[in-house]
């Protein structure tokens, strides 16, 4: 397979499927949290808006990645979190709930802030007159007919057809998981010749920026005084994000091969550094303040 038709085709359809899985989750009833639970919400949102991009930068920085690899990072840093955080979040007892409403909200946001700081991540790390075209307001509306408009469908599925969305829901999971593995060993296996050194240079900052973004998550729910199965969810919220989004504004909108190694290389990893942290909040629960969490609206 080639990787153009991967990238072109296939990924575009898979992202729209695993989106359309989700809204076949989401009820009305998910965003109604956010009035009901301000800060918690809040928090979240604000960590995925403001916080990981400014972690994705210093890590580019600091690693002093090439341009083009810095922009991936960068690109990585400003996707939505992904339907793998609320699944991490259901096994390792965090707060389900809030982990369902903060992915649904920043997967509605977030199509709309990525190309813009898309944009200024080329700018600064590959020079204003270096950079790939990328038009805004066509990003914007490929990114909203992908991502939030299979939501969409998925609810209004959810509404009218409930014991089909709910036999529906788990296969669809199922199939995110999988796709996002094929889509990577596809794009690993075409371009493994130039990948392999980039792996090795991405990859001690695609695993930095994700053991930051998971400590800092949980951490920062903490100081904020949230409970521990909330600060749980912040955690895995900030550190698994949705690859499949990466790849497609990397890969198939800018079109350039380079920008997609950082992301192939952190959501590979993120599984492993997530199950870690799962494993050890739960052996070390009894040790850390529990306090109650944020319960599904009835």
């Amino acid at each position: 397979m080639q990787s153009g038709f991967l990238l072109e085709i296939v990924l575009p359809i898979s992202l729209f499927i695993i989106m359309f899985g989700m809204g076949l989750s989401l009820t009305l009833k998910d965003f109604k949290r956010v009035a009901l639970f301000p800060k918690a919400v809040l928090v979240g949102l604000l960590a995925q808006l403001l916080l990981l991009p400014f972690l994705g930068f210093m890590v580019a920085t600091m690693f002093h990645l090439e341009p083009l690899l810095a922009v991936g990072l960068m690109v990585l840093s400003c996707c939505p979190s992904g339907p793998t955080s609320n699944m991490y979040s259901y096994l390792f007892k965090g707060d389900v709930a809030l982990s369902v409403t903060l992915t649904a909200l920043i997967s509605v946001i977030k199509p709309f802030t990525l190309p813009f700081l898309t944009y200024y991540s080329m700018v600064y790390f590959m020079g204003e007159g270096k950079t790939i075209d990328l038009p805004i307001l066509k990003t914007i509306v490929q990114l909203f007919v992908i991502t939030v408009l299979p939501v969409g469908i998925g609810m209004a599925v959810k509404n009218y057809s409930p014991k089909f969305a709910e036999g529906c829901e788990k296969p669809v999971k199922i199939f995110s998981m999988i796709i996002l593995f094929a889509i990577i060993a596809g794009l690993v296996k075409q371009n493994w010749e130039k990948m392999w050194g980039f792996f090795a240079q991405s990859g001690a900052a695609a695993l930095t920026m994700n053991c930051i973004c998971i400590s800092l998550g949980f951490l920062l729910g903490l100081l904020l005084r949230l409970s521990r199965t909330q600060a749980v969810t912040i955690a895995f919220e900030l550190g698994i994000q949705n690859g499949t989004t990466a790849l497609l504004v990397t890969g198939t909108i800018l079109q350039v091969p380079t920008m997609t190694v950082v992301p192939i290389t952190y959501s590979l990893l993120m599984f492993v550094t997530a199950l870690v942290f799962g494993l050890f909040i739960l052996k070390n629960r009894r040790s850390i303040l529990d306090q109650p969490s944020l319960e599904r609206v009835s």
